[in-house]
């Protein structure tokens, strides 16, 4: 009879007598007789508490301080036992049996335990198995002792411990592992004490992790305690030493091709490694990589196929370059080729691209010739800018907008206003000058309070833009004047404009308004031959003017008289 038979056998016979077990406290409950781990993890007690023996991988207090967290192995697999309520004293290589039931947790499957018994047996270590870097070798083997070797590809800290990755030390490495050490782990253990690149040896016991059901299998691997963490660390000098090593064997590749195939063999095998570094910075570069020629996409990274709203940068490969780029950009990604040497870089140029959906990007391009499988093509680095622009737009819009009614201020006027006079100087056309002040504003703020006022601003500023064309320059110059220009306006046009705003405002006026908004409007021809400033200087005079001529009318028909246009002033 095997070890394991005897040990099931001892195992079960101590439950079946209800008899405690040293460790026990007295009165627990009888189990059920064990199943095997493998038996319990092929679903064929899903669902309902199970009994399952084994030895102890790592004591209590390690994996977790916090709980109780221990893992066991029996001849058919290895399992984690977790419980919150649990206080037993495990040590490494007990025989233990638990009782409970099978959860997945994040990923990992563990025996959740309601009672957990040491069985007065002689401890046994078992010693670590050795496997590689690889998922599907790491999901045979979870929930037991294992032992890695690999190199240091990463370090850091989160919420719940510290991490460091490491990936398999030979070159035909399937993936990485995450060495977890949680923040309440029972031994005090320091996973930055190298560097990357360093050689590794990690032993502790495996376990899978994934916050959401759709996310990716990360397996892990928990040391139980400082000594399960061996780091070798990387001579200095040894990085700058493979740098010079790979350039001299590019050096010496033809050479090498005529002396011998052992020569070549080894030369073929380092430009594979460098293959796989470049592949790699490629893949982690956030802009996008687009190597073409001829109009045809040759390669891209995976910030391309991102950015195109591609399944992956192979569907992409193939592709005609115009399929992503509208007509107005197709000079940004001309093809360079023998336009300059291979690695200079052109200047930045911005572009609109297109993606599979059909959803316009604006990038910046910077493009430069080089060699694709010995022969010539363009790589071009793409950014997406469409943030960087719409907060460019932004700025823009706060600089030249008057805040509270929407329409251009007095910077934006006098600048578009100078744009205007001089196409009207080009083409030999007279632009109109148009004032409008807003009628008894002081007496709307005293009488209805300052919101009022503004409300009426806002109003004369709706109306004033409901009656010009959008080629029309109108801004609102102060406090209660707006000021507008008429690009190709006519003297007909001019006389309606009082009589057009007059109506606009009647139309827009709320009914619920407890006063009456009015504005007195004057236009005047500018001379496109003044500069804008002496252009509006002498308009404004002569506005003024006109607006005197206009409030002694109202004077002579308002049957209030002068008290009346006071009031309104």
């Amino acid at each position: 009879m095997s070890s394991w038979s005897i040990f099931r056998a001892l195992a079960v016979g101590v439950a079946l007598m209800g008899t405690a077990a040293p460790g026990q406290a007295q009165g627990t409950p009888p189990q059920a007789a064990p199943v095997t781990i493998a038996k319990a993890l092929a679903g064929q007690v899903a669902g309902r508490e199970v009994s399952l023996a084994g030895r102890a991988l790592v004591s209590s207090g390690k994996l977790q301080s916090s709980v109780f967290d221990i893992a066991i192995e029996d001849a058919t697999g290895g399992i984690r036992i977790f419980s919150r309520t649990q206080q037993q004293d495990v040590h490494e290589g007990d025989s233990v049996m638990a009782t409970g039931v099978i959860k997945t947790y994040r990923g990992n499957v563990e025996l959740a335990a309601t009672h957990v018994n040491v069985i007065n047996t002689p401890r046994r270590l078992i010693p670590p198995r050795d496997i590689s870097i690889d998922p599907k070798v790491l999901e045979q083997n979870s929930g037991l002792l294992v032992r890695v070797h690999g190199r240091a590809a990463g370090f850091g800290h989160s919420e719940g411990g510290q991490y460091l990755r490491v990936r398999d030390a030979s070159s035909a490495a399937h993936g990485t592992l995450t060495i977890w050490v949680p923040a309440n782990h029972g031994a005090p253990i320091n996973l930055e004490r190298g560097s990357i690149e360093d050689s590794l040896t990690v032993t502790g016991i495996v376990t899978a992790y994934k916050d959401n059901a759709d996310d990716p299998m990360v397996w892990q691997l928990v040391p139980r305690d400082a000594a399960d963490v061996q780091i070798t660390a990387q001579p200095p000098g040894l990085r700058a030493w493979l740098l010079w090593i790979a350039l001299g064997i590019a050096v010496i590749i033809g050479i090498a091709l005529a002396v011998s195939r052992i020569a070549a063999r080894r030369q073929l095998r380092a430009l594979r490694e460098t293959e796989a570094r470049y592949s790699q910075l490629l893949a982690l570069l956030p802009d996008a990589v687009i190597v073409h020629a001829r109009g045809e996409i040759l390669f891209t990274n995976p910030a391309a196929a991102e950015l195109l709203q591609m399944p992956s940068e192979q569907a992409l490969a193939q592709r005609p370059l115009v399929d992503f780029v509208l007509s107005e950009s197709h000079l940004v990604f001309a093809d360079r080729r023998g336009t300059s040497a291979p690695g200079e870089r052109a200047p930045r140029m911005r572009a609109k691209m297109v993606t599979a959906n059909g959803d316009v990007v604006d990038v910046e391009v910077a493009s430069s010739p080089c060699v694709y499988h010995d022969r010539p093509a363009t790589v071009a680095l793409v950014r997406d800018i469409t943030s960087q622009l719409r907060y460019e737009r932004d700025l823009h819009a706060l600089a030249l907008v008057d805040d509270l009614t929407g329409l251009q201020n007095r910077r934006a006027f006098t600048l578009f206003a100078e744009q205007e006079l001089a196409r009207a100087r080009r083409h030999g056309r007279t632009p109109v000058l148009v004032f409008a002040d807003l009628d008894g504003l002081k007496r709307i703020n005293d009488q209805f309070g300052h919101a009022a006022g503004d409300t009426a601003i806002k109003l004369v500023g709706n109306a004033l833009r409901s009656i010009f064309r959008e080629t029309d320059v109108v801004a609102r110059w102060s406090g209660d004047e707006f000021v507008a220009l008429m690009v190709d306006g006519s003297e007909e046009a001019t006389d309606r404009i009082s009589s057009r705003l007059d109506a606009a405002i009647m139309a827009q006026s709320p009914a619920t308004l407890p006063y009456v908004v009015t504005a007195s409007i004057g236009a005047c021809p500018l001379d496109p031959a003044l500069p804008l400033r002496d252009a509006m200087e002498r308009a404004d005079a002569e506005l003024y003017a006109q607006k005197k001529r206009i409030r002694r009318s109202k004077i002579r028909h308002t049957p209030m008289g002068v008290d009346a246009i006071k009031d309104e002033h």
